[in-house]
């Protein structure tokens, strides 16, 4: 498969997917209230989801 068959058949689903699921985890560390110690592990660890989808994302773009 060359890269303008990639393009052509692009998996806009899967793309739109990521894309989705990183704005969510964004909005959450924006309207997360710091009130307790579960705030800050739930923000931890949205901060960990968005780097690795990402990281997933940067994959899926090059086509590898």
């Amino acid at each position: 498969m060359n890269i303008s068959e990639f393009e052509r058949n692009k998996p806009v689903k899967t793309y739109r997917a990521i894309k989705n699921t990183t704005k969510k985890y964004k909005n959450v560390i924006k309207n997360m209230e710091m009130m307790d110690d579960d705030d800050c592990t739930r923000v931890e660890m949205a901060n960990d989801f968005i780097k690795d989808l990402e990281k997933i994302m940067e994959v899926f773009q090059s086509g590898e």
